[in-house]
């Protein structure tokens, strides 16, 4: 469990720097992007603990679908219900363009949440040269 939280936080601390390095990239322009950044603090834990939640069926392969419903939520929350768009822009966007900015979020996700995969497998592989313990009973041909 503890791998699957480390995978989605480490990938979601990722993504934080990247936007966060764009985001003052365009300077003073976007100063009042506050609540932004104020909620980009918490992604790496929201993606551990969302990793902790999926069903260990679905792990690994479908850990981009899982990604998907988390990106779903949260551009629904984001662009519909918190309307970021008009909080941190102060851009008045129609609704179908916040929706059309849901699809791109759960698209966005869909996409980040591989790298999440990529990571949980390299945490649960074993690292090159480490011997794999035998099995059953061993033989000593020396004596």
């Amino acid at each position: 469990m503890f791998r699957r939280f480390v995978a989605g936080s480490a990938m979601g601390a990722l993504v934080i720097a990247v936007a966060a390095l764009a985001l003052v990239s365009f300077g003073p322009a976007l100063s009042r992007a506050w609540l932004l950044t104020t909620i980009w603090c918490f992604i790496p834990f929201a993606w551990g603990i969302w990793a902790l939640l999926m069903p260990q069926a679905w792990l690994p392969e479908r850990l981009p679908y899982w990604g998907a419903i988390l990106g779903f939520v949260g551009g629904t929350m984001g662009a519909l219900v918190l309307n970021l768009p008009s909080r941190v822009f102060n851009m008045s966007a129609s609704i179908g363009a916040r929706l059309v900015a849901v699809v791109a979020v759960t698209v966005l996700y869909y996409f980040l949440w591989m790298l999440v995969r990529a990571a949980y497998r390299s945490l649960t592989s074993s690292p090159p040269g480490a011997e794999v313990p035998a099995t059953g009973p061993q033989i000593n041909r020396a004596a």
